[in-house]
Parts: structure tokens; C-alpha cells; sequence
């Protein structure tokens, strides 16, 4: 998938550019990196697209993987440029949400500064009223003095102009006719002034105002689009709409056949029906193959209604009873037409509204596999033809939920199948071991799971346990488990060590494509040595239980699950002593870290097995007290008493001389079959081993050496310092120096192999002991 930013924050979109880089140098796939850092899958895809702010232990996380895979470590520079990203974007991501909010704020101090500024101007407005009317009184009263002296100087003689003389009153009120022109001309300006606050104030608040409705606008779409999600409209509550809705929430809530029929029946009682019954062909209720569903049929089963059928119908239909439909029914008819039919049923009853019948067909791909009928009894309003196209689209998505779920069963049933085929009932005996197992599948509503184990016998008496789980259900994780397990054993055949056969699995897991992960457990146990070395991808480790009663979760690096890819594994050695018991299980048994389930799961073991038990008896006990029955998902048990092989019954040999090595090594093996009682023939095993040797002394530059192991067969091992393994190859029978030892060890020996081995190779074969 592409990870591109979404959203137009220019900030969200430089963040999101930056982690897709960074997620790009990681390589590989949104699930595999989802798997690895412990997140969900749609949490990852949301952080990466930008729907939600990754958080700083993710980004911490993803800087860190980036380092492991590249191999360079992250600059200081480069976390603080990513972090102050993130910033950012949180800022500009939590500031959109308190927009609205902070724009009503500041809408609201700019009002009331406008306010003030009316209220100022409306002040001074009357201050400036009241001193203009001063001061046009006191111009007339100063006009009036004027006049008055103008007229003594005009109407008196010259002695009588020296007491018309300007007075104390003309000079106060020219003074007073001053200090208003003053006084207004301050009112004017401090007018001015506020009115040109009150114009500034008045844009604020336009400009405000609009922002906010933009901001409103812009919230009351997010709640539109809330609503609509979230909420009914009005529309939605008439009857056909909640049937609609309730159709879509009740049907279809599982892929088991049956329960989906139930539902198909139940949602239209008793809202819409009085009894609602579904009729399917016979051929879709035991038949798997789409070809064999035919197109006429009358046999039918009775596979599923709802309501009062005793006393609607006076008989009690048995579930899953075979049927035979007349044509001229309206079942009958919805059949052969493939078309609904509605009809009206005369009960018998006293005059009144008649019953109704509405057939309705279910059809998928053109072809009819059963029928959907309704019933209303008298006392309801009979079904009209306005209700058949609603009742009729019903029924088609009905129908399609029926047909996925049958795919869905088929699918499941291949499932099961498959992994019962690669399941092995009976695990090989092998000397020096004890094995038992159970396997138990898990809900079948859940599909089958991917659990498996195994137990293989490997060369020189030695033997591989493997326990592993995919993740998921359905045929796809038993595809994926039989793949795992035909790996895991080609790997064995090799003589893998476990951390490299797990390293091998996990390439062979991305070269073949596989989606799903895996988790496996991997465990070789040497009775000869006494020791396991065991390797883990991601799965619970095996719990010991020693000879003295005390048991313990044996120490094993957890490692990734398979199909991570890019990884290592590192592999533990233990010493074992015989007599010890080792508990395999997968993770379903117990999940993975769970500190207290570990704790109580190795005290029950411990008290469950006892110094004698066997595995057998360990298995039932393990799974009838461990309080498994709410379990979903599918277990395997694997639990295997190490017994060892006595140092007695093994015996090891260095040829001192080349030239007489072949003869030497016959007398060794004829002198131990005899020292160990076995019935083996003699000379045959004396043949084979002198023929190996004589091979191997003839490439080899050191002394060779013999190892024979006594169990319920001989094995007989030859290891010498030539690196080449042997090839069989067919020799010239009028050849007299052709190699035929190889040839005579295939068709004689009962199993044979060559391994590569520290310094050198070892040849082997084994013969089992005579039938009496």
C-alpha cells in the first residue's frame, strides 16, 4: 500500500513525508513492521498517513529500527528535525480545534470596545452640545454689550463717551467667549478621535465576525458529517428504513450457515410476519460444489423460522426435515418463477381479514437455492404489492449471505482437512525418547487455525521436536502451517542447526510470498550427550521438568516471528539429565508475556508430574485441569519424557592402521553385535561397514573413525576427514576397481546417510534386527 499525507496542514503533511522516508529505509512491508514494533496494523497506516499524530515512543521506535537496519545510527540533528515536525503538527492540529472557541473570545472584547466607544462619542457629543450652547450665549451677551456701547457713542455728546468705556463685564465676557471657542475646538478633536476608535473598533469586529462565521461554517460541517455518520435522520424512522437498518446491524453477523438463517428469520418477527420460514434445496445443504446446486428441484429442507409455528400452522416443523413442495404452492411457485408471489390464504376462520403470503425467492448467480416465506395471520393488515420490492432486496442480500457463508463452510472444511492430513497421528518411536501429543481444533465458528507440531528423527539417534502456530484462521493459515512444516522437514533432512533452520524457514517464508506471520519453536535432543539446543522465532519457550521435581521455563532468546524477515535467531544448549520431561506446547496453551500464566503453568506442571508419569498420562492431565474449554483457538500438545541411551550400548573406535582398517572395523562390529545380543545378521553388517571404510580410508589423510550405537536397530557411523560427501553413482559391473561399497549400503541397509561434519563427514547406516 502507499503511504501518502493526507489532510491539507502543510505542517501534518511535512511530518507525515518525513516518517514515510524514514519508514522506506526500513524496507519492508506495513504488517511486518506493524508485527515488530507491537502495534496494530491500522494504527501504523494511521500514524504514516497522517490521520492521527504519531506519538513520541513511536517516533523514538521507528528512528531506532532505522538505525539497526541501516547500520548507521541517527544523527542528533535528525531526531530534533523530526521532533520539532511533531510539534508542529500538534500545534497546528490542536489549534484547529480551539479556533472557534478563541475567536468568539476575541469577538466578544472588540464589541465591547465598541460599546465603550459609543459610549464615549455619545459623552462627548453632549459635553460638546452643552458648551456650543454656553458659548452662543455668551457671544450674545457679549454682542449685547457691543450694541449697547455703540449706541451711547452715537446718541450722547462728547462729555457723555468717557462712562460708555469698555467695563469689567465686556472684558469677563470677551474672557469667558474665548475659553469656550478653546474648550470646543478640544471637544472637536477628542471627538474625532473617538470616532475614529469607534470606526476602527467596527472593522475589528466585521473582520472578527467573519472569521468566526468562517470558523462556525466550518464546525458545523464537522458536525454534519458527524450526524450523518452517527445519527438517523428523520427519514430513517419510517418503517421499511428501520427494517433496513435493523436488516444490516442483525443479519449476517457470523459466517456459520445457520445462524445466519436464524437471523434472516428473526428480523422480520414480528415486526413485518408472524412466522417467517426459509426452505433450502437439498443439494446447498449437503453438497459443497456450486455445479451440483440444479436449477429444478422438489426436494427441500426445512432449514430455519421464527415465530409461533404451533399456533399459526398447528404443527410443529421439524429443523432440517426433507420436504416435497407442490408446484401450485406459493413456495412452489416462487421456485419455478423465480419471481415473489403474494397470495391470500383462507384460514376457515369467522368473516374477517384473510391471512397473507409472501414467497420470496432466494437467487444468487442466477439460480434458485431456496425460499424466503412471510406469513401474516388475520387481525393484521394483509401484505401489499408496495412491500415487495423492499421485502425482495431484502431477501436478494439474504441470499448472498447465505451463498458466502456455505463458501465460507466449504472453505473452512478444506481447512480442516488440510490440516488434519499434516497433523501426525503417530509420531515415530525413537530410542532414547517418550513422546505423546494432543491436538485439539478450536472454535469451528473461528475457522481452523494454524497450530502443528512434530517430531522427526534425525541421524546419529538424534531427534528434532517442532512446535509452531500461525496467526489467523482459515484455509489460508493451513496453507501457510503445511508449507512451514514441508520446510521444517527438508531443512531436517539437511541436518540444519536449529538458529540457522529457522533463519532458513524465515527466507523461505518472504521468497515464497507469504503474508501471514508465524511463530515456531525448534528443539534437537542428543540421547547420547544428554543435551537440547533449542531456537525460538517468537513462541513460548518449553518448560523442563528435571528428575528431582523442580522445573523451570528453559532460558530461550524469544526472537521474532517467522516472516519478519532481516532478523537473526540464536539457538541454547542445555544439559539434560535422563529421567527429565519436556513440556511443548503451542501459544494458545499459554500466551505469550504473561508473566503470572508462566508462573502458574510450571507450578501446575510441577505438581501434574510426578517422578514415573508417563507422557500419556501427562497429556490428559494437562488438558482436563488446566480449564481449556473457553478456548477459541486450536492447541498442540507436545510432551516428551528424555530417556537417553545408555553409554553402555555406545561404542567408539579409531582405525590405528590404514592398510588393515576395513578388516579391523569388521571384527569391531562382529564382536559388539555379539557383546549386545543383537539378532542382526552378521555378516551383513560386517560387509557394509567394511565397505564404508575401505571407501573412506582411500580419500581420508587421518585415522578414521567408528561409532556404533545399540537401540532397537544398530547404527553403525563412519566420519572421516574428506570434505565431499558421497555421491551414488552406478558402476560398471566389468569393472573391477568401480566403488560399489555406497551401492551395496543403499540396497542392503535399511536407512543410510551422509552429513557433513566439523572438519570432515560421517556415512552411516542402520540395520534393524531379524524378524523371528
Amino acid at each position: 500500500m502507499t503511504l501518502e499525507p493526507q489532510g491539507g496542514e502543510p505542517e501534518v503533511a511535512a511530518f507525515t513525508a518525513f516518517l514515510g522516508q524514514l519508514f522506506q529505509a526500513l524496507g519492508i512491508s506495513l504488517t511486518r513492521y506493524a508485527a515488530r514494533c507491537n502495534y496494530d496494523k491500522g494504527t501504523v497506516s494511521r500514524y504514516f498517513s497522517g490521520v492521527r499524530i504519531a506519538p513520541k515512543d513511536f517516533v523514538d521506535e521507528l528512528l531506532r529500527q532505522v538505525a539497526e537496519t541501516t547500520g548507521e545510527s541517527v544523527t542528533s540533528e535528525v531526531q530534533e528535525h523530526v521532533h520539532r515536525l511533531r510539534m508542529e503538527a500538534l500545534r497546528v492540529r490542536n489549534a484547529s480545534r480551539h479556533e472557534v472557541e478563541e475567536l468568539r473570545d476575541r469577538l466578544g472584547a472588540a464589541e465591547r470596545e465598541l460599546q465603550l466607544a459609543d459610549v464615549r462619542e455619545r459623552h462627548l457629543l453632549a459635553s460638546l452640545a452643552a458648551t456650543e450652547a454656553q458659548a452662543q450665549q455668551a457671544e450674545q451677551r457679549y454682542r449685547q454689550l457691543e450694541a449697547d456701547r455703540a449706541a451711547a457713542r452715537y446718541g450722547t455728546g462728547p462729555g457723555e463717551l468717557e462712562r460708555w468705556a469698555d467695563g469689567p463685564d465686556t472684558e469677563h465676557a470677551r474672557e469667558e467667549l474665548r475659553a469656550l471657542k478653546r474648550e470646543l475646538d478640544l471637544l472637536r478633536a477628542e471627538l474625532a478621535r473617538a470616532q475614529e476608535l469607534r470606526h476602527d473598533a467596527e472593522e475589528q469586529c466585521v473582520r472578527l465576525e467573519a472569521r468566526l462565521l468562517a470558523a462556525e461554517a466550518a464546525l458545523v460541517t464537522q458536525r454534519a458529517r458527524h450526524e450523518r455518520e452517527f445519527k438517523y435522520r428523520a427519514e430513517l424512522e419510517s418503517p421499511a428504513a428501520v427494517l433496513t437498518r435493523e436488516f444490516g446491524r442483525r443479519v449476517g453477523t457470523t459466517v456459520d450457515r445457520d445462524t445466519t438463517i436464524t437471523e434472516l428469520c428473526e428480523v422480520f418477527v414480528p415486526g413485518w410476519a408472524d412466522l417467517a420460514t426459509v426452505y433450502l434445496r437439498t443439494e446447498f445443504v449437503d453438497t459443497l460444489a456450486e455445479d451440483e446446486l440444479p436449477r429444478r428441484n422438489s426436494r427441500f429442507r426445512l432449514a430455519g423460522h421464527a415465530g409461533d409455528s404451533d399456533g399459526l400452522l398447528g404443527v410443529s416443523p421439524r429443523m432440517g426435515a426433507v420436504l416435497s413442495i407442490g408446484p401450485g404452492t406459493p413456495v412452489g411457485r416462487a421456485l419455478q418463477d423465480g419471481e415473489p408471489v403474494l397470495t391470500l390464504v383462507d384460514e376457515g376462520h369467522e368473516p374477517g381479514p384473510e391471512s397473507s403470503v409472501l414467497a420470496l425467492p432466494l437467487t444468487v448467480r442466477g439460480r434458485v437455492f431456496g425460499v424466503l416465506q412471510l406469513l401474516r395471520t388475520s387481525g393484521r393488515v394483509p401484505f401489499e404489492s408496495a412491500d415487495v420490492p423492499l421485502l425482495r432486496g431484502l431477501a436478494e442480500r439474504g441470499a448472498l449471505l447465505l451463498d458466502s457463508a456455505r463458501l465460507h463452510q466449504a472453505e473452512a472444511r478444506l481447512a480442516e482437512a488440510l490440516q488434519r492430513s499434516m497433523i501426525p497421528s503417530r509420531p515415530p518411536r525413537i530410542a532414547g525418547v517418550r513422546t505423546a501429543h494432543r491436538y485439539l481444533p478450536g472454535d469451528r465458528r473461528a475457522g481452523a487455525g494454524g497450530d502443528w507440531f512434530d517430531v522427526v528423527q534425525l541421524t546419529g539417534n538424534r531427534v528434532a521436536l517442532v512446535v509452531g502456530d500461525v496467526m489467523g484462521h482459515g484455509l489460508e493459515a493451513a496453507q501457510t502451517m503445511s508449507r512451514l512444516r514441508a520446510g521444517v522437514q527438508a531443512f531436517t533432512l539437511l541436518d540444519v542447526p536449529p538458529a540457522q533452520l529457522l533463519r532458513h524457514l524465515d527466507d523461505l517464508v518472504l521468497r515464497l510470498g507469504v503474508a501471514q506471520l508465524a511463530t515456531c519453536l525448534y528443539l534437537v535432543y542428543d540421547p547420547i550427550a544428554r543435551r537440547c539446543e533449542v531456537a525460538s522465532a517468537g513462541h513460548a519457550p518449553p518448560l523442563l521438568r528435571h528428575p528431582d521435581g523442580t522445573v523451570e521455563w528453559l532460558a530461550v532468546p524469544p526472537g521474532l516471528p517467522i516472516g519478519t524477515g532481516g532478523l537473526p535467531f540464536t539457538a541454547v544448549a542445555v544439559d539434560v539429565p535422563d529421567g527429565s520431561m519436556l513440556v511443548l506446547g503451542s501459544d494458545s496453551l499459554l500466551p505469550l508475556r504473561d508473566y503470572e500464566g508462566f508462573e502458574e503453568f510450571a507450578e501446575r506442571c510441577a505438581e501434574l508430574i510426578g517422578p514415573d508419569s508417563e507422557p500419556e498420562l501427562v497429556c490428559e492431565k494437562l488438558l482436563a485441569e488446566l480449564s481449556l474449554t473457553a478456548r477459541r483457538d486450536d492447541l498442540a500438545l507436545l510432551v516428551v519424557g528424555l530417556d537417553g541411551i545408555p553409554l553402555e550400548r555406545v561404542a567408539i573406535h579409531v582405525l590405528p592402521q590404514r592398510t588393515r582398517a576395513a578388516r579391523y572395523a569388521r571384527g569391531l562390529v562382529r564382536d559388539r553385535i555379539v557383546e549386545w545380543g543383537l539378532e542382526i545378521d552378521l555378516d551383513l553388517a560386517e560387509l557394509l561397514a567394511g565397505e564404508l571404510v575401505a571407501d573412506a580410508v582411500r580419500v581420508s589423510r587421518r585415522p578414521v573413525g567408528v561409532r556404533l550405537v545399540c537401540t532397537d536397530r544398530l547404527l553403525v557411523e563412519i566420519t572421516d576427514d574428506h570434505h565431499q560427501l558421497p555421491v551414488l553413482k552406478a558402476a560398471d559391473p566389468l569393472d573391477e576397481n568401480a566403488e560399489r561399497g555406497l551401492l551395496m549400503v543403499a540396497r542392503l541397509a535399511d536407512r543410510w546417510g551422509a552429513e557433513p561434519r566439523a572438519g570432515g563427514r560421517t556415512v552411516w547406516f542402520e540395520l534393524r534386527p531379524r524378524e523371528r
